[in-house]
């Protein structure tokens, strides 16, 4: 698990790094100022040659179709840089900076999708444990599972109401929804967790459950 989130974590680090060379490249196609330009070509084509030493190592797993992908895009970069220089056209260092935009966008894609099966994978671990507990009708195992449940719905609730999730309003609203009354019920249970209602039981561990699923089914559509 950690290093699916080191991977994630650095994925999501090269998507702002891309989005921040767009940038710079769409400031340079608007300003005169040839000194500005060629240090941020020099800069954006630095950038391009160490994705292509990155996809000639062995270690890079990614499936070959998109390393040679990258592999032209990364040759296509180097070529306009190196025959225009300063003397790109606005249309030119466009081009440049749309390249990094869609690249950007691709990585954060790959992010979601990895956040999203992390988030079915918890929810659906949380789940059995919650069902295995009452099954064993052990109270301490159903309070820890219980416990780490509602911790989850607290992290999902926070990425429901973070400002850069772009999640529909309507679903962000559902996961809030569903996160207050994964709290509410927990406590209801746990005032009498000698005494489980199994009606509440059952309700929190489908919802986690269709959350899971839906996750999944977004992921696969994606």
């Amino acid at each position: 698990m950690n290093t699916t989130h080191k991977q994630i974590k650095e994925a999501e680090d090269q998507a702002q790094i891309m989005m921040g060379y767009s940038q710079a490249l769409s400031k340079a196609a608007n300003s005169s100022n040839d000194k500005l330009k060629l240090l941020t070509l020099d800069e954006n084509l630095k950038l391009w040659v160490s994705i292509e030493s990155s996809l000639k190592n062995s270690k890079n797993l990614l499936p070959q179709p998109i390393k040679d992908n990258l592999f032209k895009l990364s040759k296509f970069v180097e070529r306009l840089t190196l025959s225009k220089g300063v003397s790109m056209s606005k249309a030119d260092f466009d081009c440049l900076a749309n390249i990094n935009l869609q690249l950007s966008e691709g990585l954060m894609t790959v992010v979601q999708n990895s956040l999203a099966k992390e988030e079915a994978f918890s929810l659906l671990k949380c789940a059995v444990d919650i069902s295995t507990a009452r099954v064993n009708n052990n109270a301490s195992e159903l309070v820890s599972a219980l416990d780490n449940n509602l911790k989850l719905w607290v992290y999902i609730k926070t990425l429901a109401k973070g400002k850069n999730n772009k999640l529909p309003a309507e679903t962000k609203q559902n996961l809030i929804k569903l996160a207050d009354y994964v709290s509410a019920k927990t406590l209801e249970v746990g005032r009498n967790v000698n005494n489980v209602n199994d009606t509440i039981i059952d309700s929190m561990i489908n919802t986690n459950l269709q959350i899971s699923e839906g996750l999944i089914t977004s992921k696969k559509t994606a």
